[in-house]
C-alpha cells in the first residue's frame, strides 16, 4: 500500500481583506520564521500575486494580488494550495458594498469552502447552493402536507408587511431618477 506523507497544515485567520490585498494572522504554533518564509515563497511563485510581506513578530502575512484574477473564494483556495487553512471563513471582512455585501460574501465563501470540503471527503460533487434552498422547499412542503397552509393562524399584519415589502422590492428607485427636494422659502 502506497502511503504518502500528508503535508503540514498551517492555521490562520483573516485580519483584513480589501480589493487586491489580504492580511492573515497565523496561529501562534505556526508563526516561526521558516514556516512564514516557506509560505511567502510559495505565494510569490503564483501568477497574479504581486507581493508578499511577512512579520514573524506578530505572525502576519500580507499579500497584494490581482483583484481581477482572484475573488475571496479563489484567494481561500490559493491559501489552501500552499497549506494554509483559514479558520474564520464564515466571518470574512467585506470586500466592498457595505455590511450586506460583507455578510453575503462571507456566506458564499463559507458555502464554497464547505462544498470543497465535502467533495474532498466524500468524492461527491455536491452543490450546497442548490441543496440548501431545496431542503427549505422540502421542509415547507412537509409542513404544508402535515398541517395544511395554516392561513387561519397567520396574523393579518404579516400580510400587510409582505405587501409593503413586495411593493418596495418590485419598485426600486433607479439611480439618477431621484430629484432632491428643494426648500421653498416664503417671503
Amino acid at each position: 500500500m502506497n502511503q504518502t506523507t500528508p503535508k503540514p497544515c498551517h492555521r490562520a485567520h483573516v485580519a483584513s481583506l480589501t480589493p487586491g490585498r489580504l492580511r492573515i494572522r497565523m496561529k501562534p504554533q505556526h508563526r516561526d520564521t521558516s514556516t512564514l518564509q516557506t509560505i511567502k515563497a510559495d505565494l510569490q511563485s503564483r501568477e497574479g500575486v504581486h507581493a508578499v510581506k511577512v512579520n514573524p513578530a506578530n505572525g502576519s502575512l500580507t499579500m497584494h494580488f490581482d483583484q481581477d484574477r482572484y475573488n475571496p473564494i479563489k484567494i481561500m483556495g490559493l491559501l489552501e494550495d500552499v497549506d494554509v487553512l483559514v479558520e474564520s471563513v464564515g466571518h470574512l471582512p467585506g470586500v466592498e458594498g457595505g455590511e450586506a455585501a460583507a455578510s453575503s460574501t462571507g456566506f458564499l465563501v463559507a458555502v464554497e469552502d464547505l462544498n470543497r470540503r465535502i467533495q474532498s471527503v466524500t468524492g461527491l460533487p455536491i452543490d450546497l447552493k442548490l441543496v440548501l434552498p431545496l431542503s427549505f422547499v422540502a421542509a415547507g412542503l412537509w409542513s404544508v402536507t402535515r398541517r395544511g397552509l395554516m392561513i387561519e393562524t397567520v396574523p393579518g399584519w404579516l400580510f400587510l408587511w409582505f405587501a409593503f415589502d413586495m411593493f418596495v422590492k418590485l419598485h426600486p428607485v433607479k439611480p439618477g431618477h431621484v430629484k432632491p427636494l428643494e426648500p421653498k422659502w416664503e417671503e
